[in-house]
């Protein structure tokens, strides 16, 4: 479990609830996802417009892949997006915990750094596919 510093503070009620919506967006987002699949609709308009994908481009057969519990298809499908899943996956527990105890969480907080840093890898791993690496 987080655990709270010293000056860990108190969450107002609306603050509490507003930690917890981004909860309903992981099972909506797994759920979603094989239904945008079957479509058969262009999901990417940049690859539909460039013919290269974008570096989003696989998310939604990541997600769908995740949603049956296949790794390995996930990290094929993007593999850049794995490390921003695990973030959000953690960013997530992390509002849960603080809208639960209503406190805010002061150590071992998911910050900017963090982001930024799957955020690279993202875009590294993007190269390394369009370079035709991955």
């Amino acid at each position: 479990m987080p655990s709270h510093g010293p000056d860990a503070t108190q969450l107002t009620r609306a603050e509490r609830g507003w930690r917890a919506v981004p909860l309903l967006g992981w099972p909506l987002a797994l759920g979603v996802a094989p239904l945008l699949l079957a479509t058969g609709v262009p999901l990417c308009g940049f690859r539909h417009l460039t013919g290269q994908p974008c570096p989003l481009c696989g998310g939604t057969h990541a997600c769908a892949a995740l949603a049956q519990g296949d790794l390995m298809v996930a990290w094929q499908a993007n593999p850049g997006l794995m490390p921003l899943f695990v973030i959000a996956a953690a960013r997530a527990a992390q509002l849960a915990w603080e809208a639960w105890t209503g406190r805010r969480v002061t150590r071992w907080r998911i910050g900017p750094a963090l982001w930024k840093a799957g955020g690279l890898f993202l875009i590294g791993s993007w190269a390394l596919r369009l370079a035709g690496v991955l």
